[in-house]
C-alpha cells in the first residue's frame, strides 16, 4: 500500500460497528441515515484505522441514488459542503489533488510527496 496515496470513500456512519450502525438505523426517520466521506488509502477492503481523515456527517435516504446531483435532492448541498470541508483539511495536511475522474462524483485522489 503507497502512504502517499489516499482516496475520498462514502460511508454510512456505522459501517464498521454494528452497534454504531444498529443506533443510525434506529435514530434515523423516514429511512434516514448519516453519512459521511472518509480519506483513506486505496483498497477493496478497509478497517476504520485506515482512515487519514474522517468527514462531518450529514444525512442522506437509504434509498437516494447516491450520483443523483440533480434538484430537488435535499442533502447534495450539504454532502458538497461536507466533501469541501475534506478537500480543505487534507489540503492543509499537505495533500494535494490529483487528475482524473473517478467512478462517483465524490471520487477523488490525493497525493503528498514523502
Amino acid at each position: 500500500m503507497d502512504d502517499a496515496v489516499l482516496e475520498i470513500h462514502l460511508e454510512e456512519l456505522g459501517e464498521h460497528s454494528w452497534w454504531k450502525a444498529l443506533l443510525n438505523t434506529v435514530s434515523g426517520t423516514d429511512g434516514s441515515a448519516q453519512y459521511r466521506f472518509v480519506a483513506r488509502p486505496p483498497a477493496s477492503r478497509h478497517e476504520q484505522e485506515e482512515h487519514v481523515l474522517t468527514g462531518a456527517t450529514f444525512p442522506m435516504m437509504r434509498w437516494q441514488d447516491l450520483d443523483d446531483q440533480t434538484t430537488p435532492n435535499a442533502w447534495i448541498e450539504i454532502a458538497r459542503e461536507r466533501l469541501e470541508e475534506l478537500d480543505g483539511q487534507l489540503a492543509s495536511q499537505g495533500w494535494h489533488r490529483t487528475g482524473g475522474a473517478g467512478a462517483h462524483w465524490w471520487s477523488r485522489a490525493y497525493a503528498r510527496d514523502t
